[in-house]
């Protein structure tokens, strides 16, 4: 082994030695009629007789093992007192004993403790186990060490500041004293100076904490001996005080549901024991609109918040604390109750059991960057009225409720603080058995994509099975596992950057304080193409394609009607087929038919020549011909029945005829051409 190697263990086995070490303070007091000889060794008094060794013993001190040794002496009571520390690593109780020794014979042990005495002292030390230890020995002269008596507290007066404090220093007359008293709640004394003492040994001890309880104890001298031990420990009191701070005040406003009016939660810290100055008996609060002194409002609550339902205005807030003494300086507040605060609230609030208290914790909100403290109020559900509130610094997310009770129910509100400011209460419900009384049901898949999927879930009150720590969400698949917690504010989530056509499982797992178990548990398939995908690619084919057929159909019409125009075909005209038709010419013979014989023609109107035909059989190649003509001052209209000439009811036909001279109408049948002139 290395020489380092070899100090270290050196070192490890001097400091496991000496943490094995305990330390016991020891302290034994003795008489004169506690001490005894021992028969012919005449310098030699013991308090136990089997101290009693022969001269030649030859005693093996071990003084590191008796520390700190000091001695005194009573003078009116003949008594002996010793006290040390010592160090032993035997872990049972031992018993102490006092050898005396002399230079010359003692004739008397009891006489050996008088005023005037010397002698050599040594202690031993026995266990259970028969083990013994000496100290080294200890000159001493009891002139040297003679103490005053320990004082006797007998009276005690408290204010809100002093007390004042009276003994009784025992059968002598003390010449001077000093007092030393500590606050319950702290370790380190503080001592008075040193005081001269009269007949009636009493001593004020001032500028103390109101209603603060303290422990003192007193210490006298005489002449030139040494001082006392202190007194025994008297503990007192002092009295109340008005409450020497205003208090820390928050608020904040929020609409009141349908009624269109506001709610105005207001929220204060007690006050700390020293500027509390007395047990706070409840608080005074008072509210009115500024604009409207008459209508001011005050109410006395023990709680440490109200609310208060008010219009959309400026109001002015004051809050005392009172106590048996009196009030509280005020703390006056303006709050403009027509503006609504976008405050958050506290999130993902979750309670579990944690031995005989409840752990409780929310999430951290490093975007609330100005929150300064956060208020934790809870209650029994069989005692609402009776409420307890915590307060915890901004940074901290998790604390410890206490004083929880096995059978009882609890509804926990959390607050959080943003100076004069405060935030809407998030509240849970729990007990010591099971946590949180909230159960996560309804696990279902709300949507996959190629590389999303979404899951959701619901709330409800429930007691769980077994105590439960938390709820988490855990996605396994081929890129690994991922999973986080889930709380009452959080019903959904989407986990993302996943693999197209891949398998994976989601699932709720329950982490109690026995184990993790599962829950609920979904297998999803994500699909290698998305149908949002495909939409976004289809739907603009489609679009494209029905806008590209409406511009080819439209613009075919159009180039058409602009650069191909329809010209009109006479084998869709009934007069284009008469005329075209090969076997209707006439025999070129000229008839003319004076038809002022025969009719008598207005000029005024329009006139009419009618030509019917027989009814008979046509052949193919005959075409129906015009069956009335009439004759107007613009020009001549050939009227026509429709190509179905067996049928009269068909729609007429009106073609324009070529203009004639003013005094002539020109008519052709199949076979007959007939001029009519007419004179003016």
């Amino acid at each position: 082994m290395s020489g380092g190697g070899s100090l270290c263990v050196l070192i490890c086995v001097f400091s496991f030695c000496c943490a094995s070490k305990r330390k016991h303070v020891q302290e034994l007091t003795v008489t004169g009629k506690d001490l005894k000889g021992c028969g012919k060794q005449k310098k030699v008094c013991v308090t136990s007789s089997d101290d009693c060794l022969a001269a030649s013993d030859v005693l093996t001190a071990t003084p590191e093992s008796f520390v700190n040794v000091s001695c005194h002496s009573l003078e009116y009571e003949e008594s002996f007192t010793c006290r040390w520390i010592q160090m032993s690593d035997v872990r049972t109780e031992t018993v102490n004993t006092f050898i005396f020794r002399r230079a010359d014979d003692v004739d008397y042990c009891p006489a050996i403790l008088n005023y005037n005495s010397r002698f050599n002292l040594i202690i031993k030390s026995k266990s259970v186990s028969q083990k013994e230890q000496f100290s080294e020995v200890y000159p001493v002269i009891i002139k040297e060490i003679v103490q005053a008596p320990r004082p006797v507290i007998t009276s005690v007066n408290v204010t809100d500041s002093s007390v004042n404090v009276t003994w009784n220093g025992g059968k002598i007359q003390v010449t001077k004293c000093r007092i030393r008293y500590k606050h319950l709640n702290t370790e380190s004394w503080t001592e008075t100076a040193d005081f001269p003492v009269s007949d009636e040994s009493m001593f004020v001890i001032e500028g103390l904490q109101a209603f603060s309880e303290y422990r003192l104890s007193v210490s006298c001298l005489y002449g030139n001996r040494r001082w006392s031990d202190w007194s025994d420990e008297t503990r007192v009191k002092t009295s109340e005080s008005p409450p020497s701070a205003s208090l820390s005040l928050s608020y904040h406003v929020a609409s009141d549901g349908d009624s269109g009016g506001r709610q105005l939660l207001l929220l204060w810290k007690a006050l700390d024991v020293t500027d509390a100055r007395g047990l706070i008996r409840g608080y005074d609060v008072s509210y009115m609109p500024t604009k409207q002194p008459s209508l001011k409002k005050t109410f006395n609550t023990a709680d440490l918040k109200a609310v208060v339902r008010v219009t959309a205005e400026e109001y002015e807030v004051t809050v005392w604390a009172n106590n048996s003494a009196g009030r509280s300086p005020p703390r006056r507040l303006r709050v403009d109750a027509s503006l609504s605060h976008d405050v958050r609230s506290v999130k993902g609030l979750w309670v579990y059991s944690d031995g005989s208290s409840l752990r409780i914790r929310w999430e951290r909100d490093f975007s609330a960057v100005n929150v300064s403290e956060f208020a934790i109020e809870w209650s029994a559900e069989t005692n609402p009225i009776r409420k307890h509130w915590q307060r915890v610094d901004g940074s901290t997310f998790t604390t410890r409720l206490t004083g929880i009770e096995p059978d009882e129910t609890y509804t926990i509100s959390v607050y959080p603080v943003y100076d004069s400011l405060c935030g809407p209460p998030t509240s849970i419900s729990a007990d010591l058995q099971h946590g949180a009384l909230l159960d996560l049901a309804r696990f279902r898949l709300v949507n996959v994509t190629q590389s999303s999927l979404a899951v959701q879930w619901t709330w409800k009150e429930a007691k769980p099975r077994v105590s439960m720590r938390q709820y988490r969400l855990v996605l396994e698949g081929a890129h690994g596992s991922e999973s986080l917690s889930v709380f009452p504010d959080k019903q959904q989530h989407t986990f993302d950057q996943l693999r197209a056509n891949a398998k994976y499982s989601v699932y709720i797992q329950e982490e109690t304080t026995t184990g993790n178990f599962s829950k609920a548990s979904l297998d999803v398939n994500t699909p290698l193409i998305d149908y949002d995908e495909m939409m976004r690619f289809a739907v603009p084919v489609v679009l494209l394609l029905l806008v590209f057929g409406i511009f080819s159909v439209s613009s075919k019409t159009i180039f058409r009607e602009y650069f191909f125009p329809i010209v009109a075909n006479p084998r869709y005209s009934l007069i284009g087929r008469w005329l075209l038709n090969p076997h209707l010419k006439g025999s070129g013979k000229i008839c003319v038919l004076k038809l002022e014989s025969s009719f008598q023609f207005d000029q005024q109107e329009n006139n009419f020549i009618q030509v019917e035909r027989r009814v008979s059989l046509i052949s193919e190649h005959e075409e129906v011909i015009p069956s009335k003509i009439s004759t107007t001052g613009e020009g001549t209209t050939l009227w026509k029945p429709s190509s179905d000439a067996l049928a009269p009811s068909s729609l007429p036909e009106y073609v324009d005829l070529p203009l004639l001279a003013d005094n002539s109408d020109y008519v052709q049948t199949g076979q007959i051409s007939s001029v009519a002139q007419t004179s003016d």
